[in-house]
């Protein structure tokens, strides 16, 4: 599959009512699990990255929670205002990390015959809230850059790389004004596309 042919082809979707999972839910849509596919398998390896999953199991653990996912979307209830797709999904990725690290250890147990300490759980609805940020930030990035030439992209990245105004004026050499102008001009399609964004990728409807 093309997947930046696919991703490019979602992006004019986004201002759509029919979000991608609400089109995934349909089993006999190929496309658009294909299209969530590309969404999110980069997502879920950053989390089990962040879980600190070993190297060697990435894959088949991505793999494995992108099987529990396609088998259970068509049934799963989700609700705008009660539960997010999101919820859902940090549910399958805990469960089946967690799952994973227990049946490790006990086949470390086996093997060894000795006690094996168990793996501190870090805060998986943090690293999950944390890194679909961070990917929503990727994709309406990569969405802004086809949209805004000059230094607007790069006013605004330094903004959220958290330099001042002063030192993105000095730095690009531009007026204070101009900084303000185009940090505000870019924020403004920014949040636009993220919410249009999120609605797509998170909500049923």
């Amino acid at each position: 599959m093309d997947q930046q042919h696919d991703i490019n082809l979602s992006k004019e979707q986004w201002k759509t009512r029919q979000t991608l999972i609400g089109r995934a839910r349909d089993p006999n849509d190929g496309k658009a699990w294909g299209e969530f596919t590309d969404y999110y398998a980069s997502f879920i390896r950053m989390v089990l990255m962040q879980l600190r999953a070993p190297q060697e199991d990435l894959e088949d653990l991505s793999q494995t929670i992108l099987v529990k996912l396609w088998k259970n979307l068509s049934t799963v209830e989700l609700n705008r205002d009660h539960a997010r797709f999101r919820t859902w999904l940090g549910t399958v990725i805990r469960n089946t990390f967690y799952t994973h690290c227990s049946q490790s250890a006990s086949r470390k147990r086996r093997e060894t015959k000795a006690a094996v300490a168990n793996v501190a759980r870090p805060d998986i609805e943090d690293i999950i809230e944390s890194e679909w940020r961070k990917h929503i930030i990727a994709l309406v990035i990569e969405r802004l850059n086809a949209s805004f030439s000059g230094k607007a992209m790069e006013v605004f990245t330094m903004t959220l790389d958290g330099k001042s105004v002063d030192e993105i004026a000095s730095e690009l050499e531009l007026t204070k004004d101009s900084v303000y102008v185009l940090r505000n001009r870019v924020q403004s399609r920014f949040r636009k596309e993220a919410r249009q964004l999120r609605t797509y990728l998170e909500f049923e409807q």
